[in-house]
């Protein structure tokens, strides 16, 4: 039952309607029939509800269809709000057509939304109330009403079942909630202890900068958008790379199973995608048809897959070659630049795999975008990159190891996420290797240690470990240790992250292409364990 899809049914009372419902709880499936209270009361009807219970049917006799702001019957609407509330009440309209029972929530304003930015009007994103300037429309004097999130969501259970609110609008209007421009401005400045310097904007100027950008601006970077397929959006690098392409409003796919969907280890960042608008669709990398399906909705292919599952890409390269419609693809790389380094195995063979993926790519002339992320922060850094140290949690105290002259790159893996999104749609990443090498976060072992001694306040013991004995070490150690080992061979021995200068013809690199990004250094990276 647990693996069996919720159904609801509308019509279900209907001549074709009570054979799905009938046929829906006889496979098992958990469903629901929305009726109109007339309707369980009908005795005309009474034989077909009395055997909808005796099937376990649940009915659903109240519809909140989704508003959640103004009352779209009370508005003065211009474009492009007006598409939007026409499409409320159109809906209204409808319910009321259909003769549903309804509740329609006006819950105003949400805090979440709105108050970070003092409901700025011309801030998009910000994460704090400004500190210097404020805008305030006309006189300043209209209010509006903000309410949390959370507190909107406990009125609309509390209505769900509360016979005053059937077939009304339920507004949300908190007395204390209800703020102007200036008495919000007022607020704030008493709490931040300073008075901010104000600027009036007309109702003429307002209506004059909506035209100004809509559809001209808005339209155009929206339809800009280039929709994007993740597959492996789970794992450790795709869980950030999704979260980075839904924040920049790219409409965003994720390929997942079903297994992985009813995965109690996965349950939290599934809530996350759905909390992000993030579209899931069923299938995996070993089922050709789902690839082409999910594929063909699409402009972009990401694939963020393990270190197993490699090789496989393949698949994902024939699909795309059948489809014919992706304008981009990134494969799963995010380390070195695997047509740069002095491998050793076990490292080697997951280096030539990537390097045998960018060949296919090639060949097979599907557009894509090579990215070379060098190592994580995130998964290097809290054990200092020590070599030998598996899955520490904080840097070490007392002793150290050194290799080699080499030097390492480290990337925050959110850094890295917003770089690729950002190259999605940029021309001048395509059919390159995109480099993310941001020049505060290149660091030698004798850095890194350097910097911790300075952070932590202590002269560490140091062991320098040679290049023979660090391969004898790759040799005799047994999986992850040796994968790790080969790795550092490769970065701190050899210097494969940094040995080679970045030519136009092959490749950009990321803090110059987007240096209104600001990274997380790794100074400041370390601080979390001071």
């Amino acid at each position: 039952m647990a693996a069996k899809s919720k159904i609801l049914i509308i019509g279900g009372t209907g001549y074709i309607g009570k054979f799905i419902v009938e046929a829906s709880a006889m496979a098992g499936h958990p469903t629901h029939v929305l009726v109109r209270g007339s309707t369980l009361s009908d005795p005309a009807k009474s034989e077909l509800i009395n055997h909808f219970n005796t099937l376990g049917v649940i009915f659903v006799s109240r519809f909140f269809p989704s508003e959640y702001g103004n009352d779209v019957d009370r508005v003065h609407g211009i474009e492009p709000a007006r598409t939007a509330f026409n499409a409320k009440a159109g809906i209204r309209r409808a319910v009321e057509a259909a003769q549903i029972p309804y509740t329609y929530v006006s819950s105003n304003f949400c805090s979440g939304w709105f108050l970070p930015s003092l409901a700025q009007p011309y801030l998009l994103e910000a994460a704090a109330p400004p500190k210097d300037k404020v805008v305030i429309l006309g006189d300043g004097n209209f209010k509006a009403i903000f309410n949390v999130e959370r507190d909107i969501a406990t009125y609309i259970i509390k209505a769900v079942d509360d016979p005053r609110t059937l077939n009304k609008i339920l507004y949300v209007r908190p007395l204390q909630n209800t703020y102007s421009y200036v008495d919000l401005v007022a607020l704030w400045e008493q709490k931040y202890g300073k008075i901010l310097d104000k600027s009036y904007v007309s109702e003429q100027q307002l209506l004059n900068d909506i035209q100004a950008s809509w559809p001209n601006i808005w339209i155009k970077e929206m339809a800009s958008k280039s929709k994007i397929l993740f597959i492996g959006s789970t794992g450790h690098v795709g869980k950030h790379v999704v979260e980075a392409s839904a924040k920049a409003s790219h409409p965003t796919y994720a390929l997942v199973s079903d297994s992985t969907l009813s995965d109690p280890t996965k349950s939290h960042i599934i809530d996350h995608f759905k909390s992000l608008k993030v579209i899931f669709i069923s299938g995996d990398l070993y089922n050709h048809e789902s690839l082409v399906m999910a594929i063909k909705q699409v402009d972009v292919v990401i694939s963020t897959v393990g270190h197993n599952l490699l090789a496989d890409q393949n698949r994902i390269i024939s699909a795309i070659k059948e489809v014919g419609n992706v304008k981009r693809f990134f494969p799963s790389e995010y380390g070195c630049d695997v047509d740069h380094v002095h491998d050793v195995e076990p490292a080697r063979t997951a280096f030539n795999a990537k390097a045998g993926i960018r060949r296919a790519v090639e060949a097979a002339q599907v557009p894509y975008t090579f990215v070379s992320s060098n190592l994580f922060s995130g998964w290097f850094l809290p054990s200092l990159a020590q070599p030998y140290l598996l899955e520490v949690a904080t840097p070490p105290e007392d002793k150290v190891t050194i290799l080699g002259d080499g030097k390492a790159i480290f990337n925050v893996e959110r850094d890295v996420a917003t770089y690729i999104i950002k190259a999605v749609d940029d021309p001048r990443t395509l059919n390159k290797i995109l480099y993310v090498r941001p020049p505060q976060n290149t660091y030698s072992c004798v850095d890194l240690v350097a910097l911790w001694e300075q952070k932590c306040g202590k002269i560490l013991d140091k062991s320098y470990v040679s290049e023979q004995q660090l391969l004898n070490d790759i040799r005799e150690a047994s999986f992850p240790l040796n994968l790790r080992l080969s790795i550092f061979y490769s970065v701190f021995v050899k210097g494969d992250q940094t040995n080679f200068d970045i030519e136009p013809s092959f490749g950009v690199e990321a803090t110059k292409l987007y240096p209104d990004v600001e990274y997380t250094t790794v100074d400041e990276f370390l601080n979390q364990f001071v």
